[in-house]
């Protein structure tokens, strides 16, 4: 095994963990929401996914599925049919605040906390449904491995290697953005939050708006 395609992969893939996808505004939003422990629930349920994708590459099927224009089009559709579904419901609650005229200058953690948490199975399938309905994430797996892999080497242990590093490097980055936001939610106002939602929702709309219209190369 070359051990410099495995730093090389660990180093890109620690800066694209940094970047706030779909996954990570998951995570924050919860953290203020419901506390640091129940997003990481979410989180776990993202990393399983991001395990099957490693199986499936390894396993060849990712690029099956890649080498159907049709099938591979129509998991973007459906995945991003459901990104703009969750980005239109975290920007309904701001929408009908502002309707009801509710105001909402309390700390969030002392306002909303206690009615809402949800069960931890559910946070679980809901950070694995969020991960999953990104077909673009099959795609980075099948795009960035071929790159770093030694067609030489012990193929199977180097998809091993390079899983293992994926999910290490992601949990810790996960951890801090939880860690962060959930201390937010002590001192932040439900009003904010529910901007921050509502961007972080738009954000969503406009990732599913750009899955469905681009174009498989």
């Amino acid at each position: 095994m070359d051990w410099s395609n495995v730093a090389a992969f660990a180093a890109t893939e620690f800066l694209l963990c940094l970047s706030p996808g779909p996954a990570v505004l998951l995570v924050v939003g919860l953290s203020m929401r419901q506390g640091f422990w129940r997003s990481q629930c979410a989180a776990a349920g993202i990393l399983t996914t991001n395990a099957v994708y490693f199986a499936l590459s390894a396993a060849g099927v990712a690029s099956l599925i890649l080498a159907s224009a049709t099938l591979f089009y129509i998991l973007k559709i459906v995945g991003a049919a459901y990104l703009a579904w969750l980005g239109i419901g975290m920007i309904l609650p701001l929408w009908r605040a502002w309707r009801s005229g509710e105001k909402a200058d309390v700390p969030l953690a002392a306002a909303t906390l206690p009615r809402i948490a949800a069960p931890p199975l559910k946070l679980y399938w809901k950070g694995i449904s969020i991960q999953a309905a990104n077909p673009k994430n099959l795609a980075f797996f099948v795009a960035i491995l071929p790159q770093f892999i030694d067609p030489h080497g012990p193929v199977a242990l180097q998809m091993v290697v390079f899983g293992s590093i994926s999910v290490l490097l992601e949990l810790p980055v996960l951890l801090i953005y939880a860690l962060s936001f959930s201390a937010l939610a002590k001192v932040i106002t439900e009003r904010v939050v529910l901007w921050l939602e509502a961007v972080a929702g738009g954000v969503l709309i406009a990732l599913a708006g750009i899955l469905a219209w681009e174009r498989r190369a």
